[in-house]
């Protein structure tokens, strides 16, 4: 939990710490390809389950306990053994932990549909932050910075680095012409808007909110004293996001948010102490109307 408060001060001080920051599970899968060589797919999964867990993506020095927990599908869906060509989509979820607790709370759920790499077995993974080489390293990493900075921006409201970081991977790899997730035009819901959204100054309420509904009310909903309170910063958080879909209904950055948060809500509201706020259930249906049935008995 302290890791964040020191945040800024390990970069301006440069300290070379080795931390390795996730525990994430990798599937590589791939039931319509054609090949005799299906022993790529398994060294792809396991470089990749390498390549996230084994290196520092940071300068944050992070304890077992705070390592971010998440997974990554590929499903590839073609195949090119002659020059190692991939294309398929990729799901990936992590979660971050909650304070005094073994419970996860959700912090990235999202469907990539538009994979396209080259892999050879035993291929080295090659990333470096400041360019683009390889679009399977740059996907990977693109995710694993996006993840660091929802988790950092759930401890604290400072200048979010890792953000940033994603934003400087996206676009070195659209001047790269890497392919189309990194588009603003091929898509409404790629990586580009992923970024684009939570990176945007007129969309700095969302991360306030994402602070006060992970800090002020997940991570003390542990004790049974503070947890009217915790709801009520959570139902606080939920309701300043009508704001953003005021103004931008279809906003990709809320469906992605609920598509992460909306069992969690439920769940939330559905347990413990009765806590029944009409408004914030009809502002959910609003913003969430996919979910909405999932929230139609909350506190009651």
């Amino acid at each position: 939990m302290q890791k964040f408060a020191h945040l800024l001060a390990l970069w301006v001080l440069g300290f070379s710490l080795q931390a390795q920051e996730f525990f994430v599970e990798v599937k590589v899968q791939a039931p319509q390809v054609q090949t005799n060589d299906r022993q790529v797919f398994t060294n792809l999964e396991t470089s990749l389950r390498n390549f996230i867990n084994q290196q520092a993506w940071s300068q944050v020095s992070f304890e077992e306990k705070e390592k971010l927990r998440g997974s990554m599908v590929f499903t590839i869906s073609d195949y090119e053994p002659g020059t190692g060509l991939m294309k398929g989509n990729m799901q990936c979820q992590f979660a971050r932990p909650v304070y005094m607790t073994d419970y996860q709370s959700p912090t990235l759920f999202f469907q990539d549909g538009d994979i396209s790499f080259t892999y050879r077995s035993n291929e080295v993974l090659d990333f470096s932050p400041g360019r683009h080489s390889n679009n399977l390293t740059s996907v990977v990493a693109f995710y694993c910075y996006v993840a660091l900075g929802l988790d950092a921006a759930s401890f604290s409201t400072q200048q979010n680095n890792f953000l940033s970081q994603a934003q400087i991977v996206a676009a070195n790899a659209a001047s790269a012409g890497a392919g189309g997730g990194w588009d603003r035009f091929t898509s409404s819901r790629n990586r580009f808007w992923l970024i684009e959204d939570l990176t945007n100054p007129a969309n700095a309420d969302f991360l306030t909110a994402w602070y006060d509904y992970h800090r002020k009310g997940m991570d003390r909903m542990y004790d049974p004293k503070q947890q009217m309170a915790a709801k009520e910063a959570i139902s606080a958080s939920i309701l300043s996001l009508k704001a953003i879909h005021t103004r931008q209904p279809n906003i990709f950055l809320l469906r992605w948010f609920f598509d992460t948060k909306s069992d969690e809500i439920q769940q939330v509201f559905g347990d413990g102490p009765r806590y029944q706020n009409e408004e914030m259930i009809t502002v959910l249906k609003a913003m969430d109307a996919t979910n909405a049935s999932k929230y139609l008995n909350m506190g009651r």
